[in-house]
This record gives C-alpha cells, structure tokens and sequence, in this order.
C-alpha cells in the first residue's frame, strides 16, 4: 500500500481484492500476472516484476501504479495467488523487453568507461555535434529574448486579456523543442500557470523572464564559461550528458539515502516525470533522481516515500550538483534499510545551505529545503509555513503549496505541535518564493524524528 499513489487508488484496489474478479492470475519467482475483468468485454493484463517492482496494466488508467497492480499485489500478499505458473506469452514478453533495455544500458555504460579507438577523431565528432546544437539553441533563445522584450514593451497585466496569449506561448515553447532546448520549453509552459493565478502575478512571472534572460545571456558568453557553469546552463536548456557518460564520469557517493520527497509532473504526450527527492544520512548530500514513465509504461524503480535505501550516485556535473543517477542497473541497486528515523541534524543549518546552492547555481529551477521546529497556518486565503525566529527573533512565514485537504490532516496529525518540514523550494513565486511541501517528521518519545506525512498526489 505504500506504493500507492493516493488514497484513492488504495480504496479502489481494495474493491478489486477478490480473487472471483480475476478470471486468471500467477506468479513465480520473477512476477506476478493476472487478468482483471473492467466494463469492457477484455479483461485488463495487469503484470508487476518483481525485481524493482515495476508495473504495468492495459487499463487507460495514468496512475503508477494502477488500482489493478496494487490489488494484484494485495491478492498475492494474502496467499490468493498461485505460485509456481509459467507466465503467459505477454508477461514473457514484457518482461524480455525489460531485461533487453537493462542489458543495453550495461552495454552503453561499458562502451563510455572503454577508451576508444580513435579517441582524437571521437572528440572531434563529439565537439561538431555539440557545436551544431549550440547554434540552434542560440537562434531559439535570441528569438525567445525578442519574444519577452516584446511582452515587456506592451504590459505583462495584459496577457490576461489577450486571447491570443495562450497560443503564443505555446508556439514559443514549440519553438524551444525545435531548438533543442525542451528545458526551456518546460519552464514557458509552467510559467504560463502563472497568468492571471493570483494578485501579484506581474511580478512572479517578471521573475521567470529575468531568470531566462539570465541563461539569454549565458548561452551567448557560453565560450567564457568555466565547465560547471557551462553544464548548469546546459542542464536549465534541457541538454544533459548521456547517463552513460555520467556512469563512467562521476564517482559514485555510497550512502544510506533516506527518501525525503515524492513528486509526479504530468508533461505533454502522456509523459510523466517522478522526482525523488533523497537525503544522504551520513554525507549530509542533498540528490534528485528524475525518472521519465512515456505513456503508462510505469517506472523502472520502486522508491517508497519516508524509506531509507543503502546504494551508491552518480551525480551530474555542475557547481552545486543536485541531479544524480542510480550506480548499477535499477532496482538492483537498491537495498532497503527500513524505516530509519532522520535526525533535526539535516535541518541544521537549511538557508545557509539554499543560499550556497542558489549562489553557485541560480539556474536550478527548484532546491531542497528543510525546516525544522516548522508550524502550518492558514491565512488570507492561503497557507503559510511558520519558520522558527533566528537567535530568538520573531517567527516568519512562508508560502506553502500543498492541497487543503492534505494541510488539514497534517496539522490533525500534529495536533499543532512544531514538526520538520522537508519540500521543493520554487523561486519567482510570491514576494520571496514558494515553499511546495512534499513530507513531514515529528519527534518520538526518544527524540527521533519519525516520518508521519507525505505528499502523495498523482500528478501536480
């Protein structure tokens, strides 16, 4: 169940978790499979691997995983799955592609670690590919420049009365895919959320426009720009290195990564990326593990929210690196080390480490924080985190982006009491910023801090 993506998934597979609503189900060592009976003549094909584990289901359903995996699971977890079956043709099936995609990416990875055969002649095609990339990403981000000197010229407060805004936008974010810089589409595209969203959007989205003209300028001095800086801006325009090429770059950081977020972003085309949030328990490193699921495929990995996994990272390069990779192939790599309470230790110092994250990498477009002792308000129509005063100074408040319902039973939870508050904070939002709040922790009787809440929408 704590795979589940919300509440609602978990009282659906509960419906489904009789054995008669399944006309045939298995299992083995290596998955689990079954065929549920919907509203449509076809039963729906619901299979889970069991090595991470990965589902997938024919239903239309966009939740990962779906109500038929979850319930699936549970039938198994109750002994009303045989054990022992031989898988039928589109369990093989799936699960060969699987094995197929893991074995390529090994093969990737060794063919990056292997020196080449001609390294001088590899570096030089490398170095015209990236050069004829460079000159499409700056005739995009010259037109994007015109296009928001443009907006400025005429009022942004009248984007909310043109009609024609929307489509506009739109193109200019095509245009950004054209040019090879879908980073940079992304950010458009959710800066358009923007509009006419509250009192102050003029000077929210003013914000974003100054932080795209920031990369504006970046790209044109990208030959002045020392390697860390060159591969944050190419991280904002969406450019990132293979993941080979990070495996066999980046020294792995061994670890116990406690899992301190979860989040789903639906992108365009059925895609969807899981950003996992990771706090290293004896490094003290902060990770983002992005994980891409193209049209209800599911996700190669299992990362539970509030768990603790021993594995290793590659992190990408850059000033302040926050994305980084799983060493080894997918679930494989992970170990699970059960539910290991956090110590208020990580929060101990949380907007000195966002202001030297921020400092060396203003481009990131959203940083860990944490916050311990923190309280939840609601006031003036929103909700506000209570950060504790400094040196015993007066307490702040910050926006907080989390779903009413969400808030209610946090603060029912808590009763009220202070708690460690861990979420993505997003510049460019509100007066400072916006804090968007993913899990919760509050103290045990002996003082540890124990994972009590966790952001557990589907997509936001």
């Amino acid at each position: 169940m704590a795979l589940s993506p919300d509440a609602a998934s978990s009282k659906a597979a509960k419906g489904l978790q009789s054995i008669g609503k399944w006309p045939s189900t298995g299992s083995n060592e290596a998955a689990v499979w079954g065929e549920c009976q919907g509203s449509g003549s076809k039963p729906y094909q619901t299979q889970v691997d069991l090595s991470g584990p990965a589902f997938k289901c024919s239903c239309p359903s966009r939740k990962f995983p779906c109500k038929h995996g979850l319930a699936l699971m549970l039938l198994r977890a109750a002994g009303q799955v045989a054990e022992g079956g031989e898988p039928p043709e589109w369990v093989n099936s799936w699960l060969g592609s699987r094995q197929d995609k893991a074995e390529k990416k090994e093969a990737r990875a060794a063919a990056a670690a292997a020196a080449p055969a001609d390294p001088e002649a590899a570096a030089r095609q490398q170095a015209r590919r990236e050069d004829r990339r460079w000159e499409k990403v700056a005739a995009g981000m010259q037109e994007l420049s015109l296009w928001m000197q443009d907006m400025v010229r005429s009022g942004l407060a009248n984007l909310a009365a043109d009609s024609q805004a929307r489509t506009r936008w739109n193109n200019m974010a095509a245009r950004m895919v054209d040019a090879q810089a879908a980073g940079m589409s992304a950010r458009i595209r959710d800066a358009w959320e923007l509009v006419d969203s509250h009192p102050g959007w003029p000077r929210d989205l003013l914000a974003h426009l100054g932080h795209w003209q920031l990369l504006v300028d970046a790209v044109q001095r990208r030959e002045a720009l020392s390697a860390p800086v060159k591969a944050d801006v190419m991280a904002a325009l969406g450019w990132s290195p293979d993941k080979a090429e990070v495996q066999a770059l980046a020294e792995p950081l061994a670890d116990e990564w406690h899992v301190a977020g979860l989040r789903m972003v639906e992108r365009e085309g059925r895609l969807t990326e899981r950003r996992v949030w990771l706090q290293g328990l004896q490094s003290g490193r902060a990770a983002l593990v992005l994980d891409y699921s193209q049209g209800g495929r599911g996700f190669e990995t299992a990362w539970l929210p509030g768990r603790v996994y021993r594995c290793a990272l590659h992190f990408y390069p850059g000033r302040a690196p926050l994305r980084a990779l799983l060493a080894g192939s997918n679930a494989g790599a992970l170990v699970e080390q059960g539910a290991r309470a956090l110590t208020a230790a990580v929060a101990a110092r949380p907007l000195d480490d966002l202001a030297r994250r921020v400092a060396a990498n203003p481009l990131q477009a959203a940083q860990p924080l944490w916050c311990d002792g923190a309280g939840l308000q609601h006031a003036e129509g929103q909700w506000w985190a209570v950060w504790p005063g400094v040196d015993g100074g007066a307490p702040g408040q910050v926006p907080a982006l989390i779903a009413d319902d969400e808030a209610w039973h946090l603060l029912a939870l808590t009763g009220g009491a202070p708690m460690l508050l861990f979420g993505e904070w997003e510049p460019g939002r509100g007066h400072v910023g916006c804090w968007r709040l993913l899990g919760a922790w509050q103290a045990d009787a002996e003082g540890a801090m124990q994972s009590i809440w966790h952001h557990r929408s589907e997509t936001v």
